[in-house]
């Protein structure tokens, strides 16, 4: 039977995306997503977060989150980590949509809080307020430093010139079978987002740099107007192509 961090893993790599990208899509650390796969969940968090953060993370990955958080629930008794139960109210109502609970999710926050919550908490609370602080101070600064800061604009005949780039044609074929992404790095659209099976091929007009993010890069064989290109990884990752 998979672990957790399995599934998780296996999920993100169908979809064609790095632990970087779901990161910045999810809003949950880069950190915390690669120890989740790795099936370690000692993130230094109340079991609350991580609930939360594994349900948002396998709602993304399109994966059963209650499922996940079912499994988790039954690692963290088995590590002595779940203790009472979570109330979402000791957080001011964070709600994750884990809808699996009983009413006792909806009830009034405890009447007394551990200390280790407590703490965390003012942690948060310090560290939040000094960033807000941070920001308003170094807007300021801006302001006074560089009143009357251009505003960097890219001239019209700059764009023509971008777009006015002959478009060439990109052809991908599988020697074996293999998943392909391809994201134009001009204005990030997605030309192609696809599984490939054995000697099936596609094509994409090219315009300037491509973020191409392959499964097997051996089982991937490369052509720019008919010409060769070697693709520069065996397994999976991504690499740009001027």
């Amino acid at each position: 039977m998979q672990t957790i961090g399995e599934r998780l893993e296996e999920a993100r790599k169908r979809k064609g995306i790095s632990v970087r990208e779901a990161a910045e899509t999810t809003k949950i650390r880069s950190d915390y997503l690669q120890k989740f796969e790795a099936n370690s969940f000692d993130v230094n968090l109340p079991p609350l977060y991580i609930r939360g953060f594994l349900t948002a993370y396998a709602r993304y990955l399109e994966l059963d989150p209650q499922r996940i958080v079912s499994d988790l629930n039954i690692i963290l008794s088995s590590e002595g980590k779940a203790g009472r139960r979570d109330n979402r109210e000791v957080y001011g109502r964070v709600d994750f949509g884990d809808n699996a609970g009983s009413d006792e999710g909806k009830a009034s926050a405890p009447a007394s809080r551990s200390s280790q919550e407590q703490a965390l908490l003012l942690k948060f609370g310090l560290l939040g307020g000094g960033a807000i602080v941070a920001i308003i101070a170094i807007i300021l600064l801006i302001k006074v430093l560089f009143p009357s800061a251009p505003v960097k604009i890219v001239p019209p005949l700059a764009a023509a010139t971008i777009q006015a780039e002959p478009a060439q044609t990109l052809t991908l074929t599988a020697t074996e079978a293999t998943r392909v992404k391809i994201v134009q790095d001009l204005d990030g659209a997605v030309l192609l987002n696809a599984a490939l099976a054995r000697g099936e091929s596609k094509s994409v007009k090219k315009q300037g740099k491509l973020l191409i993010t392959v499964e097997a890069g051996k089982n991937l064989r490369m052509e720019v107007n008919g010409r060769n290109y070697a693709v520069p990884l065996e397994g999976y990752g991504r690499f740009a192509l001027d």
